[in-house]
């Protein structure tokens, strides 16, 4: 079981994630968090790794107008960090 996407799941803002992304087999979901941060899901529905971008604009948020320091995350599900995400806006997912 994994606590963290329990909780991403069962958010008190209760909104609902939407989809901003879907190229093929590759998509980009977000929602946003009552604590004001945003979950933002790399979904690959293919059979093999696969690069998934996406606009900082299009998941809300305006890297210009913010210090990188203030955009961080980390995978849930493997507990990785991506710190990557100061330097591009894209990931590869399995």
């Amino acid at each position: 079981m994994n606590r963290e996407v329990i909780a991403v799941d069962q958010d008190s803002l209760g909104m609902q994630g939407r989809k901003v992304r879907d190229s093929s087999a590759r998509q980009v979901w977000v929602k946003p968090l009552a604590d004001g941060s945003r979950a933002v899901i790399l979904f690959n529905r293919g059979s093999e790794e696969s690069p998934i971008a996406v606009p900082w604009e299009d998941i809300g948020l305006f890297p210009a107008a913010r210090p990188w320091s203030a955009i961080s995350g980390r995978g849930l599900t493997s507990a990785a960090s991506l710190a990557a995400l100061r330097q591009r806006s894209s990931h590869t997912a399995w």
